[in-house]
């Protein structure tokens, strides 16, 4: 029998006592949060634990056979030599990701304890990996159904089984399963994303923070569902912060104890045991996710919850509409998730097509060709979706000084006379990166003094890396990180090449614009409504590394023309994407 003590963290008790009546023999405590000396040596002490798995830095304090640690950049965890057949997670089902799985099904445990929204629950580790596994199927035979139609379709749905009545009651549901909703706080904004990584809508959610700021509404809040895991994951939080929001990660049961009691007393109001109902049949992560979002919700009272892409469109969008929140705006920002298989969820069309029968839910993107695609595969109007084009301070967006622009080539080792050809995306398949590379190799074997530069991270670095290499340009033909100083990076490029297979509205190609760098772009979505076709830059109906090789060489071999280009850039920028403009239409959407 487990024993339980009062001196230890209420969570891992409450681990314990489920155990106590449900575990025979020896168990692990796998506990991702950090514990005192003091708390981890009476765990040890108990004689049903034969292990435990730690949280930096407290593990550094230990060694032996029963203590293992948590591999955070890995997203898994080194278990003890001493494990246990049956694993106790301190924490929810979605924190437990495939290498975990893996690495218990080596060592033999045979179950795998976890909170799953409301309660423990004990599930092998085969188990749960099929459940992840009929997730990732469905996903990618709705994206191969769509593909093999050569269409998008409607009839997506009938890969997810009786979610979408499921759905339809619960954004129905109030005020028969839950409590009543507790009045809004006129001009409270909150906003929901599922990272702050260095991508273009974090960037919009700091421009769009910026901007309310600037007109007197000073009120919002930021919600992030993973804030610092990864490491990557805060890029713009500091900047959030310098402008004056709030910004905090989503906070569950298991986030630290505070929130354990928060959770306990939410179970008095009762309000568990209709989002039980609810809830209960969707995904585990999602169902926790939206059970977070709507005490959070509660607790804040916002009169505005605008959600930003898919996962928290889906998430916080129904977890706003059941906290009765009274404007809720979901934003998308390329094209629908039909065309990401690694993104597309089973959920997603059902949520969305639900949360359309309430008045509340307003549908936003940022480009129109963004927008009918979203609509097409929800099949609903296209004068449901509201197009609100992404906003930049024009005036703010100074061309760097040509002392600046020197000083950024000779860092990056460009020579002084040659032409830069830039990048700044992550490196990932729908941004096309290795149709980036295969064009800067075409132009620099036409040219000699022509330089490429890409900004970027992601999961194909090393592929691109390796491809640069086996090319033999790695003096011309550079890949750096993600830079903080965009402005001076997209001052020194002569053009910047976007070759995307789809965009919602790309920051950085208004960006370079604004700074007088003319652009080449390609791909579906809103790329085409980005640039003004021979202003501003080139659009390239046909993406293949011949015709924008010709697009770019064309720049490069006329700087003239390259000049005309770059000084209608910060014009057109100004009246399509000016941040005044792109605050006022978000206030009207508001209804502030």
């Amino acid at each position: 029998m487990v024993v339980v003590e009062d001196s230890v963290d209420a969570r891992i008790n409450a681990a314990l006592s489920w155990c106590a009546t449900r575990v025979v023999g020896e168990i692990t405590l796998a506990i991702p949060f950090l514990l005192s000396t003091g708390e981890v040596e009476r765990i040890l002490e108990m004689p049903e634990v034969a292990s435990v798995v730690l949280a930096e830095p407290t593990y550094a304090l230990y060694a032996g056979d029963r203590v293992g640690e948590f591999l955070p950049v890995a997203f898994s965890w080194r278990l003890p030599k001493r494990t246990a057949r049956r694993l106790v997670y301190v924490g929810s089902c979605e924190h437990i990701r495939s290498p975990m799985i893996r690495a218990a099904l080596i060592r033999g445990v045979t179950s795998i304890v976890f909170w799953n929204f409301d309660r423990w629950v004990s599930r092998s580790p085969a188990a749960i990996a099929a459940s992840r596994l009929s997730s990732i199927l469905s996903s990618r035979l709705a994206a191969s159904m769509v593909r093999f139609a050569g269409r998008r379709t409607p009839n997506v749905s009938l890969f997810v089984g009786g979610a979408s009545p499921r759905l339809r009651r619960l954004v129905e549901a109030q005020p028969r399963l839950l409590p009543a909703p507790p009045t809004a706080i006129p001009g409270r904004i909150v906003m929901a994303c599922p990272t702050l990584v260095a991508g273009g809508a974090e960037r919009q959610i700091g421009n769009t923070v910026v901007g309310l700021r600037a007109r007197g509404h000073t009120d919002v809040q930021v919600l992030v569902s993973n804030l610092f895991s990864p490491p990557g994951n805060d890029f713009f939080l500091d900047r959030l912060v310098g402008a004056g929001a709030e910004v905090s990660e989503v906070q569950g049961p298991m986030s630290s104890r505070d929130s354990w009691k928060r959770w306990g007393h939410h179970q008095e109001e009762r309000a568990l045991e209709g989002l039980g109902r609810l809830l209960r049949g969707l995904p585990p992560e999602t169902s926790q996710e939206i059970a977070n979002l709507y005490f959070t919700f509660r607790s804040l009272r916002p009169s505005v919850v605008h959600a930003w892409l898919d996962h928290s469109c889906v998430c916080a969008g129904l977890a706003a509409l059941m906290a009765g929140v009274p404007r809720v705006v979901l934003s998308g920002r390329n094209v629908s998730p039909i065309h990401f298989p690694y993104i597309l969820k089973p959920i997603m069309r059902p949520a969305y097509r639900a949360m359309a029968t309430r008045p509340e839910s307003v549908y936003l993107n940022n480009s129109r060709g963004g927008a009918n695609d979203y609509a097409f595969w929800l099949g609903l109007e296209e004068e449901r979706f509201r197009v609100l084009y992404n906003g930049i301070d024009s005036d703010a967006m100074r061309r760097a000084t040509s002392e600046q622009i020197l000083e950024f080539r000779q860092y990056h080792g460009v020579p002084e006379h040659s032409e830069l050809v830039g990048g700044m995306f992550r490196l990932s398949a729908e941004k096309r990166p290795e149709l980036w590379i295969d064009t800067l190799l075409t132009v620099a074997a036409a040219k000699e003094n022509v330089y490429g530069l890409l900004f970027g991270a992601g999961p194909l670095q090393a592929k691109l890396e390796a491809r640069i290499a086996r090319a033999g340009v790695a003096d011309r033909v550079r890949m750096v990180p993600p830079t903080r100083e965009s402005d001076v990076a997209l001052s020194a490029f002569d053009v910047l090449l976007l070759a995307s297979r789809w965009e919602g509205t790309p920051n950085v190609a208004i960006e370079a614009q604004a700074v007088g760098t003319p652009v080449v772009l390609c791909g579906g979505g809103g790329a085409g409504e980005a640039l003004l076709h021979g202003v501003t830059g080139l659009f390239v109906e046909h993406a293949n590394a011949d015709e924008l090789s010709a697009a770019l060489l064309r720049l490069l071999d006329d700087p003239a023309y390259r000049g005309r280009l770059a000084d209608a850039g910060p014009r057109f920028v100004s009246e399509r994407f000016g941040l005044n403009r792109m605050v006022s239409e978000t206030l009207e959407v508001y209804g502030v």
